[in-house]
């Protein structure tokens, strides 16, 4: 064979030879293209975010680079098709959301410094968490080389109820006290304090719901001689904490008796409860009329276990009335509107110390009845009362004249004091922890199943609910306090309703009047000017 020829087949073998390499070296790259471009990078670690809160799940592309151009898709398992989030073509797409989400995702940032889309954070935001927004999130990252996933676990915590205490005297020096509060998650850590020591609880107990909230209960042994209040505090992991206490100084003393004489007189008072518990449902049954109500405060206080139905305002505000303050029950010390829906105290008539300067409603509520209303209880650029009473009164309350305004004596209601916060009016008095006074104060009424509820209208929180037994009618109560420059304004929530709700009233003699104008609130302002704000220390009446 001619060396020519020979040299030409060489040269022919050793180009194959190179264009073989090169396409091998070429489907490399292309199977390896979606790791060599970019993965997806998430936290370690859940990420938790309290209900009602924002959550934010980060996810970006390592290394970084531009994804505005890239597909990014947010799904829970098993539901690619219907994503949490999906943005394509540079834009939200909300056609195939699912609709739990639909209002509540956006792309959001992972630090503050981040770039956004532009640095390759493809971080997903979701505002007002729910119990059911628990679980996994896939973050899912693709271009036209291919796709990376990653995923991120999202743990929802809740904050409970507040702590509600009560106390009961067993001897001379010595008291139990005991904290409940529902709704938590995770399990909280309670404990006891006086403020000098951290107290060893005589019992501790946790319980579940169905929706796995946990219920928290414990009560301890104290005496007023060594510490003059008792707190009970409920701590998450993350050091959230509600705080609750009691004071022990003014508990109604022990007489001692013998043991014999001690248990014959329990079982007197037992068998006495049973037989106003029994008289109240036989006055019930027969469609009794009268003011009465039962010897004792037995009234049960609870707090809402389902959080979800802590912003179910909407659904209350079908029972909306509009209350208007009836002047022929007004304290003489008390200044009310010609449309009776202010109401403050009075400049020139100063409610003397230890005086309860109190206002009720025209419309009274008996069996049948549902019924919800608001108060305002803040002025722009006057800031929010501390001092004032909102709850219901029983009809028979005009006649009483000066007594204690306990539910024995026909008193339900929530109350703020300047140092000491919300209470309510039991014997002794329940303190509230210390949340934010409430800007207007919602009050729902469902009169035959003996609730009284008691709504931060701004945050759409239940504060707390009174159960009792109401006989005969019962009024809208308000005493707008001593000293505050803000007064106490009625507001119409009948104007929510939008379906017909039938709640039955018995008005006294006032029509109800126009819905409250701005100018009149500030001429009741103006009136009080020269009110020294010293002065509003929160005394109640």
């Amino acid at each position: 064979m001619p060396p020519c020829v020979i040299e030409k087949d060489r040269s022919r073998a050793l180009y194959t030879v190179m264009w073989l390499c090169t396409l091998a070296a070429w489907c490399v790259s292309l199977s390896t293209a979606t790791s060599d471009i970019f993965t997806c990078s998430v936290p370690e670690d859940p990420v938790s975010a309290r209900f009602g809160h924002v959550a934010t799940m980060p996810c970006w592309l390592t290394p970084s680079m531009n994804a505005e151009d890239l597909e990014v898709r947010w799904y829970r398992p098993k539901d690619f098709d219907n994503p949490v989030l999906l943005y394509r073509e540079r834009k939200i797409q909300e056609a195939s959301q699912q609709s739990q989400f639909e209002g509540r995702t956006s792309l959001g940032l992972r630090e503050v410094t981040s770039e956004g889309l532009k640095g390759g954070d493809v971080t997903l935001k979701l505002v007002n968490v729910t119990l059911r927004d628990q679980g996994e999130y896939v973050c899912y990252v693709s271009s036209n080389q291919g796709y990376e996933i990653a995923s991120v676990f999202l743990n929802v915590t809740v904050m409970g109820s507040p702590p509600l205490l009560s106390a009961v005297r067993t001897d001379a020096d010595s008291v139990n006290v005991s904290c409940v509060s529902h709704g938590w998650k995770p399990r909280p850590r309670l404990q006891w304090s006086d403020g000098r020591q951290t107290l060893k609880p005589e019992k501790l107990d946790y319980s579940s719901g169905a929706n796995g909230l946990v219920s928290a209960h414990s009560w301890v042994l104290s005496s007023p001689s060594s510490a003059p209040w008792v707190s009970c505090s409920l701590v998450l992991s993350e050091g959230e904490e509600l705080e609750g206490r009691v004071d022990l100084r003014n508990l109604a003393s022990v007489p001692e008796t013998s043991s014999g004489l001690q248990t014959a007189v329990i079982i007197l008072a037992l068998l006495l409860l049973l037989s106003v518990v029994f008289i109240g449902v036989l006055y019930k049954k027969r469609g009794n009329k009268s003011t009465r109500v039962p010897e004792g405060d037995i009234v049960d206080i609870k707090t809402m276990s389902q959080v979800e139905d802590l912003v179910d305002i909407e659904t209350m505000r079908q029972a909306g009335v509009d209350v208007t303050l009836d002047p022929k029950t007004a304290h003489r010390h008390l200044t009310v509107s010609q449309n009776g829906k202010i109401v403050r105290d009075s400049e020139d008539n100063v409610c003397p110390p230890g005086n309860r300067a109190y206002i009720l409603g025209t419309h009274g509520f008996t069996s049948g009845n549902s019924a919800y209303w608001e108060v305002r209880l803040d002025k722009e650029n006057v800031g929010i009362k501390e001092s004032w009473w909102v709850g219901l009164a029983s009809g028979s309350v005009k006649r009483q004249g000066d007594v204690p305004a306990t539910p024995s004596n026909g008193f339900w209601f929530l109350s703020s004091d300047k140092e000491k916060g919300l209470r309510l009016n039991m014997t002794p008095n329940i303190l509230l922890p210390a949340n934010p006074r409430p800007q207007t104060l919602g009050v729902y009424l469902d009169y035959d199943k003996g609730v009284l509820s008691f709504i931060n209208v701004k945050d759409n929180k239940l504060i707390v609910t009174v159960r009792a037994m109401f006989i005969g009618e019962v009024f809208p109560l308000f005493n707008p306090g001593k000293g505050d420059k803000a007064p106490m304004t009625i507001l119409d929530v009948s104007r929510y309703k939008t379906d017909t709700v039938k709640v039955s009233v018995s008005e006294r003699e006032s029509n109800v009047a126009p819905p409250v104008e701005e100018a009149e609130t500030d001429a009741l302002l103006a009136s009080n000017q020269s009110h020294n704000h010293q002065t509003s220390e929160s005394k109640d009446r």
